[in-house]
C-alpha cells in the first residue's frame, strides 16, 4: 500500500510538475531601474506557447512598459525586441501582455518601464518546459465528430458518383452495369478510407504519446542514509526523469548553498527541517539529519543551475531513528515541530520556539482565491507587542514554504518572489560578458553579500498565487535573535 501511494504521488508530480512542485507562475516583487514593479508570469502549459504578463506598477510617472522573452543560450543580444504592454481597462497602472516562448529551458522576461525618470529593466527568470496537454472542449469534439461524419459520407457520395454517374453523358440514366460498378468501387472505397482513418489516428495517438513522454517532471532524489553512533547522514542522486535532459548546467550556490532542502512530516506532529546538503559529486549530495523525529518525510530540495534554470527534486522517505546527538551540518540548519495548527487569520498571534517572540498574519483577512496574487504578510513582536527587527536569514529578510495539504503543491519563496535570486544573477552576468574563457559564470560574481550586521524591519511580505484550491501550510522562517524561528499557519484556497 505504501509502495502505491508513493507511486500515485510520483505519478501526479509528473503531471503537474514545474521549477517548483505544481506552483509554475512566477511572481516578482521589486524594482525596474527606479520604478517599483510587481510582475506575474504565466508559463504556457506546451512549448512553444504563449506566456502571459501581467505589470503593476506604483509609480505614476510610468510611461510604458514593455518585455522582451531572453533565452539562456541567445542572451538579451540575441533576443527579439520588446512587445509593449496594454493598459489593463479599469484598473490603474496595470499592464498586460503575452510572450512566446519558443524552446524548452532557462528564459528570463526582461521587464522594462520607461517614464520620467528614464528607464529601468527587471529581469523575472521563468522555467520553460511543456508541463501539460490542452483539453480539447466537449463541444469542440462533438462539432468536428459531426464534421468527420459529413466530410466521410460526403467523399463516399463523391466516389459513388465518379464511379457511376459521370461516365454518362448529361441528362442520361446510367444503365444497370454503371449502377453496379459505382457500388461495386464505393463498397471497396469504405475500408480503405476507414483503414486511412484508423491510421491517421494511430499516428495521431503516437505522437500524443511522444509528446506526453517529453513533459517535464521534477528531478527525482534518490535518498539513502548512512548512521553509526553520532551521524545520521543523508545521501541525495539527482537524476532527470525526462526524455530530455533538463539538467545541462551545473549546479550553482544560492544564498551561498548549492541545495535548500525541506524535509516535511506525513505523521504525527507537524515538522519540517530547512537543510543545506554539500555536492560531494556532480548532482550527489550529503548532508547530516539532526533533530527530527524517525518516520515519513516528503523531501523537496531546490537547486540553481548555472544556465539560469531553478529545479526543484522530490522524494517521499523514510527517516530512521537517530542513534544519539547529531551534530548539525551547517550552522544555518533550522527545524520546527509542534502538534498547534495555527489558522491563517488576522489577531491569531503564533507563539515562536522559545517563547520569546510571536508571528501575527498582517495580511487581508478576505478568503484566499486560486490563481489569484495575494501578498502574504507577517508581523514578529516581542512579549511586549513590539515590532521587532530581523536578522537577514541567508541573505534575505525572511524564507517561506507552501505545501498543500496532498504534497502536490511545494514552493520556496523570498519576499522579492518565488525565483532564486541567482538565477537574476546568471542572467545579468551573461548579459554582461562576467564569464570566463570556457563561457561560465565567474564563481566569485556569485558569492552572497555579508549581510550579517545588518537587520530589516520586522514586517515581511512574500508575493504568491495559491494554483489551485485546497488546504495549505505556509511555513514562514526569520532571524529575531541569534537563532532562526518558524511560524506555521494553515490557509484554505477558494
Amino acid at each position: 500500500m505504501k509502495r502505491l501511494a508513493g507511486l500515485v504521488f510520483a505519478a501526479l508530480v509528473w503531471i503537474i510538475a514545474a521549477a517548483h512542485i505544481g506552483s509554475p507562475n512566477v511572481v516578482f516583487d521589486g524594482l525596474a531601474g527606479p520604478y517599483a514593479v510587481r510582475v506575474v508570469v504565466r508559463p504556457p502549459e506546451v512549448v512553444p506557447g504563449l506566456a502571459d504578463v501581467i505589470v503593476r506598477t506604483d509609480a505614476a510617472d510610468a510611461q510604458r512598459v514593455s518585455i522582451r522573452p531572453v533565452f539562456w543560450r541567445t542572451g538579451a543580444r540575441g533576443a527579439p525586441t520588446g512587445d509593449v504592454l496594454a493598459p489593463v481597462p479599469g484598473q490603474s497602472r496595470v499592464y498586460s501582455g503575452q510572450l512566446w516562448l519558443m524552446a524548452y529551458g532557462a528564459y528570463s522576461v526582461y521587464v522594462t518601464v520607461e517614464g520620467t525618470r528614464g528607464s529601468g529593466t527587471a529581469i523575472v527568470p521563468v522555467s520553460s518546459f511543456a508541463t501539460g496537454r490542452l483539453a480539447l472542449p466537449g463541444g469542440l469534439g462533438a462539432i468536428l465528430v459531426v464534421l468527420g461524419v459529413v466530410l466521410v459520407a460526403g467523399l463516399l457520395t463523391i466516389i459513388h458518383a465518379a464511379a457511376g454517374e459521370s461516365l454518362v453523358d448529361p441528362g442520361q440514366t446510367p444503365d444497370r452495369a454503371i449502377r453496379q460498378r459505382a457500388k461495386t468501387v464505393t463498397f471497396v472505397a469504405a475500408p480503405l478510407l476507414a483503414l486511412a482513418i484508423f491510421g491517421g489516428a494511430k499516428w495521431w495517438s503516437s505522437e500524443d504519446l511522444a509528446y506526453r513522454r517529453h513533459l517535464f517532471g521534477s528531478p527525482s532524489a534518490e535518498a539513502s542514509f548512512s548512521v553509526d553512533a553520532h551521524h545520521r547522514t543523508l545521501h541525495l542522486t539527482v537524476r532527470d526523469t525526462t526524455a530530455f535532459r533538463s539538467i545541462i548546467a551545473p549546479v550553482v550556490p544560492d544564498h551561498g548553498k548549492m541545495m535548500h532542502l525541506f524535509l516535511v512530516g506525513r505523521s504525527g506532529a507537524q515538522t519540517v527541517a530547512h537543510l543545506h546538503p554539500v555536492e560531494t559529486d556532480s548532482l550527489t549530495f550529503t548532508t547530516e539529519v539532526p533533530w527530527i523525529q524517525a518516520g515519513r518525510y516528503l523531501l523537496f530540495g531546490d537547486i540553481a543551475l548555472e544556465n539560469g534554470l531553478s529545479l526543484t527534486v522530490t522524494n517521499r522517505i523514510e527517516v530512521p531513528a537517530a542513534p544519539g546527538e547529531v551534530t548539525p551540518f551547517d550552522a544555518d540548519d533550522s527545524w520546527d515541530r509542534t502538534h498547534v495548527v495555527t489558522p491563517l487569520v488576522g489577531s491569531v498571534a503564533r507563539p515562536l520556539a522559545g517563547g520569546a517572540f510571536t508571528m501575527t498574519w498582517a495580511g487581508t483577512n478576505a478568503p484566499f482565491a486560486a490563481a489569484t496574487p495575494v501578498d502574504l504578510r507577517f508581523t514578529v513582536r516581542d512579549t511586549d507587542g513590539n515590532v521587532v527587527p530581523l536578522h537577514p536569514y541567508l541573505g534575505m529578510a525572511a524564507h517561506a514554504i507552501v505545501v498543500r495539504d496532498d504534497g502536490s503543491v511545494f514552493i520556496h519563496l523570498h519576499p522579492m518572489g518565488t525565483f532564486p535570486m541567482v538565477a537574476q544573477q546568471a542572467f545579468a552576468l551573461r548579459d554582461r560578458g562576467d564569464t570566463n574563457s570556457a563561457g561560465r559564470l565567474n564563481a566569485a560574481t556569485l558569492a552572497p553579500a555579508d549581510m550579517s550586521s545588518m537587520t530589516v524591519p520586522g514586517e515581511v511580505s512574500f508575493p504568491y498565487e495559491f494554483p489551485r484550491p485546497g488546504r495549505y501550510r505556509v511555513w514562514v522562517q526569520v532571524k529575531p535573535a541569534d537563532r532562526v524561528l518558524t511560524g506555521m499557519f494553515d490557509v484554505d484556497v477558494r
